[in-house]
Order: structure tokens, then C-alpha cells, then sequence
């Protein structure tokens, strides 16, 4: 019982929370209000598109989504993964699949019947790709909070080999690097261009509710727009169309009318001053994956943490392929078919940048610290003889 309640509380509590912003636009907006039922219906695309599944707006196919909105399932299956150990316990691994199933395959089922129920002409949304994308991130989700409370499964993912779990630590740490630099460097473009965003949002002339919902779908396009940074110090740049391309290696960028969306206000329309910086900080990103290996594995000859190096360095070109991936879509008809950086192109200038900066450190020789060994007391009960 215990699995199908925090599939439930999962669906319940990420419906109330996009059900907020929705009806301050639907009653709050500049357009007159519909038919509750298409609110309801709105309510629900929504929630469907915050699994990570594209919505059709009136025609349109829209598959550049705001990633921030997939942070509200994540977190709420997380939660319930970490509840449900709480609750049932489990002292074998076999529970703890069945539980995983039980509650990713039923929240699935919840947001297929959400996509089919809530398909209006207005507003669509694919049930197989929501199928797919529910399946994924609630088994991602539900399994990070189990694996965080549970014993039982932590000691499994012990028996996984040495050397590759070291070559995952690094790969990790020099994505998380990347991604770090890249929110050094939007944050540095969002500042530099702050009076062009507050214009842009101003003269969309929004109401109270309006410039709520407005908001919140910027702050939620913020991971989409870490992605296009990490492109772009990548220098893979990020297209819009065949024609126009934002790239740090481009001069200037040709006159071209963008959406009015106040964080499209950020991209650069010059090159940067220092693009020199970048390529740098993907060397130094693939330097501290290998500083990770030669910690790491430091018992192993150099030419094992050499092929570890190489390893850390093409999982991770692997992982920035999925992410700009991500940050690749639609945002209309046209032109704006196409949006978002290659994949390919930047995993390939990661993987080469990282692999410069890993294996010359990978092989430094590094001692890790041993540990204080504290002293054990062992207390002995002193036999009782009757007499």
C-alpha cells in the first residue's frame, strides 16, 4: 500500500503546485477566461510538459521546454523514495525493486491518463512520449531517494567495480565543472544585459498574474539557458535557424528579431572579449577529473589511470551530449524550428578539451591521507559461576 500512496501524493501534490500559476493567468490574464474545463485541461498539458514531454499550442510543436518545471516531479519523487524506506523497511533488495516498480509504474499510468484526458485542440500533448519521459524521470527520481535511505541498496552498489566507479566520480566532477563555468558566465551575461531584460519585460505591459506566470517560466528556463552557456563555452555555439548562430568565435551576430521573451535578452549579440578563457576552463574542468583519478586510484600503475583518464573523459563528452541534447528544440513554426546547440559538435569539443586537461594529471602520482584508526573497546561480561 505504501508505494501506490507516494505515487499518488507525487501526482496530487505536482498537480496543486502548476495548478497555481495556471489559474492566475487563466483568470488573472489580459484575455478573457474560458470554460473551467479547459483550465483543468491546461492544468494538466502542463503537468504532463513538466515530465519533460513536448506540448502542441495551437498547432505549434513546442519541444524546447523550461527544464526548471521537471525539478518539481524530481524533487517530489525523490521525497516519496526516501518515505517510502521509511514506511516498509526493507531488509531485502527484492523489496526495494518492488517498491521502485510499484511506484514508477503507477505514476506513470497517472501522467499517461493525464496526457489522454486533458488533449484538447488548444493544448497537446503525445501519451507515448509522456509514457517514456514519466518512466524515466520517476525511476531516476524515486530511485536517488531510495538509494539515499536505503542500506540495503547502497550495499549493492558496492560490487560495482573499483575502476569504473572512479572513472564515473570523474567524469561527473568535470561535468559538474563545465556547468559550474557556465553559470559563472550566465550570470555575468544576465547582469551586463539586465536593463535589456527589465525593457523587454516592460513592455510587454503584463498584469499582476501575468507577470507572475512570466516569471516563474523564466526562472524555470534558467537550467535550459546553463545548457546554452555551457554550449557556448564549449564553442559550439547556439542556433537559431540556418542563419544565425551566437557563438563566441562569431565576431557579431546578424540583425534578426527574436521572440519576446525577457531571458532571450541575455544572448550576446558581439563575441566576448577573453574567448581565449574558454577553451581553458574545459582544459581545467578535464584537469580536476584527472586530479580525481590520480586520488582516487592512486594504487594503480600510470598507465591504468591513464586509460581511466581517457574513460572519465569520454563518458563525460557522453553526458554533455545528452545535456545540450536537452536544451535543443522548438520554439515555434519558421525559423524557431530549430533551437539550441549541436550535440554533436560540443560533446566532441568536450571530450577532446577534457581529455587534454585529464591525462596529464590523471598519471601525477597522489597519496591519499590514511585515516585515525580509533582504538575499539571491547567490553567483557565476567562470568557468573553459581556456587
Amino acid at each position: 500500500m505504501a508505494a501506490p500512496i507516494a505515487a499518488l501524493s507525487v501526482a496530487v501534490v505536482g498537480l496543486a503546485i502548476l495548478a497555481l500559476p495556471v489559474a492566475g493567468a487563466w483568470w488573472g490574464g489580459v484575455e478573457p477566461p474560458g470554460p473551467w474545463q479547459d483550465a483543468v485541461a491546461v492544468t494538466g498539458s502542463v503537468w504532463v510538459m513538466a515530465y519533460g514531454v513536448p506540448v502542441r499550442l495551437l498547432g505549434v510543436d513546442y519541444s524546447l521546454l523550461p527544464w526548471g518545471l521537471v525539478l518539481i516531479p524530481a524533487l517530489l519523487g525523490h521525497q516519496a523514495g526516501r518515505w517510502l524506506v521509511r514506511v516498509i523497511r526493507p531488509r531485502r533488495m527484492v523489496t526495494v525493486l518492488a517498491a521502485w516498480v510499484i511506484t514508477v509504474g503507477l505514476g506513470t499510468f497517472l501522467v499517461a491518463v493525464v496526457s489522454v484526458m486533458a488533449d484538447i485542440p488548444a493544448v497537446q500533448t503525445s501519451a507515448r512520449r509522456a509514457v517514456i519521459a514519466a518512466t524515466l524521470v520517476g525511476a531516476i527520481a524515486v530511485g536517488s531517494g531510495l538509494w539515499r535511505s536505503s542500506d540495503v541498496m547502497r550495499s549493492n552498489f558496492a560490487r560495482i567495480p573499483h575502476m569504473l566507479m572512479v572513472s564515473i566520480r570523474a567524469s561527473s566532477i568535470a561535468v559538474a565543472a563545465l556547468l559550474g563555468f557556465a553559470s559563472l558566465l550566465l550570470l555575468a551575461a544576465v547582469a551586463s544585459s539586465f536593463g535589456d531584460i527589465a525593457n523587454l519585460f516592460a513592455s510587454l505591459s503584463p498584469t499582476f498574474s501575468d507577470a507572475v506566470v512570466l516569471t516563474v517560466l523564466s526562472v524555470a528556463f534558467v537550467p535550459t539557458m546553463v545548457i546554452w552557456s555551457m554550449s557556448y563555452l564549449l564553442g559550439s555555439g547556439i542556433a537559431f535557424g540556418p542563419d544565425v548562430l551566437f557563438s563566441p568565435f562569431v565576431p557579431a551576430v546578424a540583425p534578426t528579431l527574436m521572440p519576446a521573451f525577457p531571458p532571450l535578452a541575455a544572448l550576446p549579440e558581439t563575441s566576448a572579449p577573453f574567448v581565449w578563457v574558454f577553451p581553458v576552463l574545459t582544459v581545467l574542468a578535464g584537469g580536476l577529473a584527472g586530479l580525481s583519478v590520480s586520488r582516487f586510484a592512486a594504487r594503480e600503475g600510470p598507465l591504468v589511470r591513464l586509460c581511466i583518464g581517457l574513460l572519465a573523459a569520454m563518458l563525460a563528452a557522453g553526458l554533455v551530449f545528452l545535456l545540450l541534447l536537452a536544451g535543443s528544440g522548438s520554439l515555434g513554426d519558421g525559423r524557431l524550428v530549430e533551437v539550441g546547440p549541436d550535440p554533436a559538435l560540443g560533446a566532441l569539443l568536450a571530450g577532446v578539451a577534457l581529455a587534454v586537461g585529464a591525462l596529464p594529471t590523471s598519471v601525477l602520482r597522489a597519496q591519499r591521507r590514511p585515516r585515525r584508526l580509533q582504538p575499539v573497546k571491547v567490553e567483557t561480561e565476567s562470568a557468573h559461576v553459581d556456587e
